[in-house]
């Protein structure tokens, strides 16, 4: 009989920033690497290191030591360490598709860069694994991937049924999206640190070797038996040759090899059985007992959240199609977005984007996010300015100042768009600064009439909501600065713009159209789409579902919500200080509402954290004295859209609580629908039999639906990523601040920032459909454009341009097709366009940019696949349509 073979792969699963400081983490991982270099030089037996399935760790090492970039280059072509194929390790749910593309395209080429990327998609700690992994996986050029949660092993011989959704029978099976896209799946199932600190000593050798080959073999399905030496942090094991020569003289069945990812697949393949399991769909630890899937991370820390999502939005959403529109492609530019995508992903590990870190680690992630920030801005504004410039303005007025309303969202959006008009400019270089000033002023004060028209002529109601002058300053390219005074008006006009379109408008003197403009203490809005109607308790009726605002304790950590003991749900009190007002057809209904709750959790909360007491065993109460948190909340409904906003914001001084929004629409289902991961994902909406978590927290993106064979309710957010369904009712509640403090996990880590103290806010949308897929998709779109506000530039009058002052750029004549991505390539320079089927079913779609039809179908990698662009779209598939350049 065949030896069975132990493949010991070296690695250290290296969180960038967790229980310490980034710093901190760092100067160990330096240490490291230098370990690393030396044991290569002088162990000839020592096979190879996996570097953690990132090349972030290489700018990091260089970081500090920039003279090593040739030897990292020799170990790296020598086969010594294996590198990528991703830039960081990511959270799955909590950063949106287009990241966790980016992740993969970025991290491949950074891997290219530096040799051939370990083939392996590698998701060691990700805190549940989304349902398309398979195929984003395989639009990655990958087939097998490695990961650690989310499905149960049984093992051959244990075996006394039927297998459930998300049990296994060995720790190797398939995993299949929900287009059918398949992959090897490797489950940790003795966890990524089965192999460990081997002993070399023959005694402790023998126990161990004879406990953790038992564990191996219970699960596996080949004699191939993967043991990962190493864990977090985890320092080289320096003397591992020795250790495995101990195990080949004591165990002289087995053949001990120090391995590394690419070998091990290798033998792995040849060797699968045919009765290999397979599992669908996302993994989230659903046949578990449900305290430790970590999901309740999707609200730890909801700043970071929205800090995530404006960022995203800005990278995805303005600076790629506004660059892609204007033409500002060169490489320099495409390298300053770079730039800002790798200080975004830098965010995106398990551990900084869940928010279940110290302290120290997420104020550096927002300096990050305000980078990233400034450099899509920047990139937006210098890409607006040329496509100002690109812009014809014959048909306005040759004395008036004309704008565009910029929709770069994928549904029609009706709002009150703001524009800020210079209308007239006095540079320091024709006078001093105050004789400027002087001058606009006097301008501003005697301002004529002024009204805004559409590229008709037609007057559009409008209302000026400011008059300012200023100091401004002009950067030329290539020229001294150049400061200036302006006179600046600030414009709201209600529009509706159609998805991915542009339209102009003008601000210039005449009759004003009319400001129509009504305010009063009146508690209902209404248009053809939705009643909404204020009760005096505070209760929000929306077409008969009903709004309240709660509060709970949380003796909780980072990870995880835990309810004090015995505790109730809080509601809101009565509103206070109604207002309504309709401007231009424009409804909104300001009011106040107070929460009175503890100011915290009971001493023995403290006590239950420094004794590091398991969340399960926790009993502490909300404290005794309370306080009054005061919620601000403005709903608005703009003309005739279909979609409700809701704004809230507050100043939370209290601790160990979590306030929610909680829609209660009466609809009976026993499932729901969220939009995940290129994905519109169907989830149950009661947990299985194991579950014991009174709570079922889980992740969305841009909206969550409940629905019947009748009607549905969706409810889009931005950045509040947590939410539960509660059957009985049909409640859709989503977390909108959950304060605790402390990290959890493995020991008392104290996160006194973690408790949210100071102003928040948090923002929502409301909408109903009928039944029908159609409606259904079309509020998912609006939920997805709700999270996308519309741009507005500034044109020069009377210009000549190549563009029309109206105009849709992208067609896409199936709302079933989700729009992630416009932007064109850094590698090719090829126009992309990225999406996914929300639906479970086939699609038929249509899609055209500027008029030009795409010309084939790509992965990721922009390789050709064999789809042609008119051919239907799979159950949940993800599409990336090319258009070359030439």
């Amino acid at each position: 009989m065949a030896k069975k073979k132990v493949f010991v792969i070296s690695h250290s699963h290296w969180d960038r920033e967790w229980y310490m400081a980034y710093e901190d983490h760092h100067m160990r991982l330096v240490q490291l690497i230098d370990d690393l270099f030396d044991l290569f030089e002088n162990d000839p037996d020592f096979n190879s290191f996996h570097l953690d399935g990132q090349t972030i760790i290489l700018d990091d090492y260089l970081a500090v030591r920039p003279e090593k970039r040739a030897e990292l280059q020799h170990w790296i072509d020598a086969g010594k360490l294996r590198i990528g194929p991703f830039y960081i390790l990511q959270d799955d749910f909590l950063i949106s598709a287009e990241a966790n593309a980016r992740n993969a395209i970025l991290g491949r080429r950074f891997s290219d860069k530096w040799g051939q990327p370990v083939p392996l998609g590698y998701y060691p700690d990700t805190f549940g694994n989304a349902g398309q992994v398979p195929q984003m996986s395989r639009l990655a050029g990958l087939d097998t991937v490695a990961f650690g949660r989310g499905v149960t092993p049984t093992g051959f011989n244990n075996t006394t049924g039927p297998l459930g959704d998300y049990d296994s029978t060995y720790s190797e099976m398939y995993w299949q999206s929900p287009d059918a896209s398949k992959v090897l799946g490797i489950l940790f199932a003795n966890w990524y640190s089965n192999g460990n600190e081997i002993p070399a000593d023959p005694v402790a050798a023998k126990h161990y070797w004879t406990e953790h080959l038992a564990a191996a073999e219970r699960y596996a399905a080949t004699p191939d038996l993967l043991f990962m030496n190493g864990v977090d942090h985890q320092p080289v094991q320096k003397n591992l040759s020795q250790a495995l020569a101990v195990a080949r003289e004591l165990f002289p069945d087995y053949e001990f090899i120090h391995s590394n990812f690419a070998n091990y697949i290798a033998a792995l393949k040849a060797d699968l059985p045919a009765d290999l399991t397979t599992v669908k769909g996302e993994l989230t630890s659903q046949a578990t007992s449900g305290w430790y899937t970590l999901a309740n991370t999707a609200s730890s820390r909801v700043y970071l959240k929205q800090q995530n999502t404006t960022t995203e939005r800005l990278l995805e959403n303005h600076a790629e199609p506004l660059m892609a529109l204007s033409g500002l492609t060169e490489d320099s530019m495409q390298d300053r977005l770079t730039y800002a995508w790798q200080t975004l992903l830098q965010n995106d590990p398990h551990d900084s984007i869940c928010g279940c870190s110290v302290d120290p680690v997420h104020k550096g992630m927002l300096d990050r996010y305000a980078r990233a920030q400034e450099v899509g801005t920047w990139l937006t504004k210098t890409a607006l300015t040329k496509l100002a410039g690109q812009i014809d303005t014959q048909d306005f007025p040759a004395a008036s100042k004309p704008f565009l309303v910029i929709n770069t969202a994928g549904a029609a959006k009706t709002a009150a768009a703001t524009v800020t008009v210079e209308w007239a400019r006095a540079p320091f270089s024709a006078g001093s600064p105050q004789q400027q000033y002087r001058k606009l002023e006097e301008i501003r004060q005697n301002l004529p009439a002024l009204q805004v028209i559409d590229a008709s002529g037609q007057v559009v109601p409008a209302h000026i909501s400011d008059t300012v002058v200023r100091f401004n300053y002009d950067l030329p390219d290539r020229a001294f600065r150049v400061p200036y005074m302006g006179l600046y008006i600030s414009v709201t006009l209600p529009v509706t713009v159609p998805a991915f379109s542009w339209q102009g408008y003008a601000l210039t003197t005449g009759e004003a159209g009319q400001d129509m403009v009504t305010e009063d203490h009146g508690t209902t809005l209404h248009n053809e789409a939705l009643t909404v109607a204020l009760a005096a308790d505070g209760t929000v009726t929306m077409n008969g579902t009903k709004l309240v605002f709660t509060d709970t304790g949380d003796i909780g950590n980072e990870y995880i919500y835990k309810a004090a003991e015995n505790d109730q749900p809080i509601p809101a009190g009565p509103a206070r200080n109604i207002v309504r007002t309709n401007r231009n057809g424009v409804q909104t209904l300001a009011y106040d509402q107070t929460l009175t709750i503890p100011v915290a959790a009971d001493a023995q909360l403290a006590m239950e954290q420094q004794s590091v007491t398991d969340i399960t065993q926790r009993h502490a109460v909300r404290g005794g004295e309370t306080a009054e948190l005061v919620l601000h909340v403005v709903l608005t409904l703009a003309g005739e859209s279909r979609q409700l906003q809701i704004h809230l914001t507050g100043d939370n001084q209290m601790r160990d609580h979590r306030i929610q929004a909680r829609f209660v629409t009466g609809i009976q289902s026993d499932h729901h629908q969220a939009e995940s991961i290129f994905e519109a994902v169907t989830r149950p909406n009661t947990p299985g039999k194991a579950w014991r978590n009174p709570e079922d927290p889980q992740h969305q993106q841009a909206f969550v639906d409940l629905s019947n064979d009748q009607v549905g309710v969706t409810v889009g957010n931005f950045g509040l990523n947590e939410y539960q369904i509660e059957q009985k009712t049909g409640t859709i509640a989503v977390t909108l601040l959950r304060c605790v403090g402390e990290m959890g996990d493995w020991g008392y880590f104290p996160t006194p920032d973690a408790q949210c103290q100071g102003p928040f806010h948090a923002d929502l949308t409301f909408q109903t459909h009928t039944a029908a897929a159609a409606d259904t998709q079309a509020t998912w779109q609006l939920a997805r454009a709700g999270q996308i506000g519309l741009t507005t530039v500034q044109l020069p009058a009377a210009q000549t341009g190549t563009l029309p002052n109206a105009n849709t750029y992208l067609t896409v004549d199936n709302p079933a097709f989700a729009v992630t991505a416009l932007h064109v390539s850094p590698a090719s320079g090829d126009l992309l366009v990225r999406g996914y089927n929300l639906t479970d079913v086939p699609q038929t779609v249509a899609i055209s940019y500027r008029g030009a039809l795409p010309t084939d179908v790509v992965d990721f990698l922009e390789h050709p696949l064999p789809a042609k662009p008119a051919d239907p779209l799979r159950p949940a598939e993800i599409r990336t349509y090319r258009f070359r350049k030439d």
